[in-house]
């Protein structure tokens, strides 16, 4: 059997895990808006990073390695949280792409 890890959270409780840039943290905390692109894998786990960290990425070839990993101090959350992320962001864009 194929169990979902889980993670725990002070505001949410026991969800789903979800990864997101350092600065999408700082966001949670501090109000401002920094923008979200972000996934859902094939499990439906988000996957999100903010503008700074797009540039960033883009700048360096498009994909994710040991450089581009180390600038954007990916992080895990919860999806709650990662939702409110979503919200916060929506006014001015957030885009989702969804491999597949």
């Amino acid at each position: 059997m194929n169990e979902k890890k889980q993670v725990q959270c002070d505001q949410h409780g026991l969800t789903n895990p979800a990864f997101a840039c350092f600065h999408c943290l700082t966001s949670l905390k501090d109000g401002q808006k920094r923008g979200l692109t972000f996934v859902r894998d094939d499990d439906g786990q988000y996957n999100g990073w903010c503008d700074e960290c797009d540039k960033f990425l883009t700048d360096h070839g498009g994909e994710w390695n040991d450089k581009t990993e180390a600038f954007a101090k990916i992080t895990l959350l919860c999806e709650g949280c990662f939702e409110q992320l979503i919200e916060m962001n929506s006014g001015i864009l957030a885009r989702l792409f969804r491999f597949r």
